[in-house]
């Protein structure tokens, strides 16, 4: 029970810097995964997969930042698109952001009601609160329902998935920026500093993220379980972080519930959407 708690401490730290999902949608790997299976011939794959994690970076904001609907904002209405004769590496950042939003994009599938589930991500974090006697709350449970999915395609789906987020967090092209600073820095409201320095937190994040993804089992789990007890400041032993994780990911592979329902529902249901630019 005291380790439970002491997870607890861990994960709400652990998810300011990993980007626990203010309404409980898919982490970084699986948005990527599904924007790649959306886009799979894309001649610009990079700007791809960070135009479909970038909508995130509203979570990583610097201190005192002057951007109060930042999340509508990346997740509700649409990036400025470019025309075809713009330059290719925006327009595929613009592709893969269309891929991400709350509306009939990929959160959607992760947390909003369409046939056969009411959220995947908040259905099974739900169970996991069970299974630990209450010790986890909503917001904590949630996160290690996405993490634990993102584990699950890369041991089961695509194992290059972590060095996919690991080359689009570290590789975007400068452009992306200048196309997000043109969708959303207007009047500086938010200024370009508010945008670039949430953008750079964003990017650093995924990066230690992205490299504990990218070590083949069990390194992987052990990477993340030594993250955990470094960000936990020692309150953790790795043993505890995998537990949690482990057991997530049980949930997530049970067959009345497994991972890839919703998200074979989202690449298949936003590949048709009549909204989606090519």
């Amino acid at each position: 029970m005291k380790k439970i708690f002491k997870f607890g401490i861990f994960l709400l730290v652990m998810a300011s810097a990993l980007g626990v999902s203010q309404v409980k949608a898919f982490n970084s790997a699986t948005h990527i995964y599904i924007a790649d299976h959306i886009f799979p011939f894309a001649f610009d794959k990079i700007d791809v997969y960070y135009g479909s994690i970038a909508p995130d970076l509203s979570m990583y904001l610097p201190p005192q930042s002057n951007w109060p609907v930042a999340f509508a904002d990346t997740h509700y209405y649409e990036i400025f698109l470019p025309f075809t004769w713009w330059k290719l590496d925006q327009r595929a950042f613009a592709k893969g952001w269309q891929t991400h939003n709350e509306e009939w994009g990929a959160d959607f599938y992760a947390h909003g009601k369409y046939p056969s589930y009411d959220g995947y991500v908040i259905e099974r974090a739900d169970e996991l609160i069970i299974f630990f006697n209450g010790q986890l709350n909503e917001d904590l449970a949630h996160f290690a329902i996405e993490v634990a999915i993102d584990l699950l395609l890369v041991k089961n789906q695509d194992p290059t998935l972590g060095g996919k987020l690991f080359a689009a967090a570290l590789l975007r092209s400068s452009e992306d920026l200048k196309l997000l600073a043109k969708t959303f820095v207007a009047d500086n409201n938010p200024s370009l500093q508010t945008l670039a320095g949430g953008e750079s937190n964003f990017r650093n994040l995924v990066i230690e993220y992205a490299t504990a993804l990218t070590l083949p089992d069990p390194l992987r789990m052990e990477a993340l379980g030594a993250l955990g007890v470094q960000i936990s400041g020692g309150l953790l032993d790795s043993q505890t972080v995998k537990i949690i994780l482990l057991k997530a990911m049980d949930l997530c592979s049970d067959p009345n519930h497994y991972y890839m329902v919703p998200i074979n529902a989202a690449i298949s249901g936003i590949s048709q959407h009549p909204g989606l630019i090519r």
